[in-house]
């Protein structure tokens, strides 16, 4: 089975972000949908929500594509000001480490667009923090065609009230 490229550029990042030396430090998951304890902070998790493309045309499935890389940090302190400067930090870790990795870059057209957002919540007994980074990753991806491949055309071709004007028979060779 062929992998899709949304997840090889996930993969990709992860890695990239481990390496990074973000304040996450090692917890950088990807597909992890499990609540997190604030024991367990700071993390990062990945995801690909959203994989957009748009065709080039009748001819063979091609596709300019964009995936959504979702990067959300999450962090826990005693005090707002310090969730917030840990969630500025680690959010400024993640966007940094994927936009100069030469390895992230690498398998991109460009990068279409950077979001950034960050939330507080404070209604527990210590304040937990969320920063999410979105990126835009452009790719081109072509699509193989399966099945047997186009050997002949044979046709007939009228004129003039004429059905049979013409035959047509072009031979495409083995490829």
């Amino acid at each position: 089975m062929t992998i899709p490229y949304r997840l090889l550029l996930r993969e990709t990042a992860c890695r990239v972000l481990l390496a990074s030396g973000t304040d996450a430090g090692e917890k950088v998951f990807t597909a992890r949908s499990m609540p997190s304890e604030a024991k367990q902070l700071p993390q990062i998790v990945l995801q690909v929500p959203i994989d957009r493309g748009e065709s080039f045309g009748r001819a063979a499935p091609g596709f300019r594509r964009v995936a959504y890389l979702v990067a959300v940090g999450k962090v826990s302190h005693s005090s707002a000001e310090k969730t917030e400067l840990a969630l500025d930090r680690l959010g400024s870790q993640i966007e940094y480490a994927l936009m100069q990795s030469p390895a992230l870059q690498g398998m991109i057209q460009q990068v279409t667009e950077i979001d950034l957002r960050v939330q507080i919540d404070a209604s527990g007994e210590t304040f937990l923090g969320m920063v999410t980074v979105r990126l835009g990753l452009e790719y081109i991806e072509y699509f193989e065609l399966t099945g047997l491949p186009l050997a002949e055309i044979d046709g007939k071709m009228s004129a003039n009230g004429n059905d049979d004007f013409a035959d047509l028979r072009v031979t495409f060779p083995n490829q």
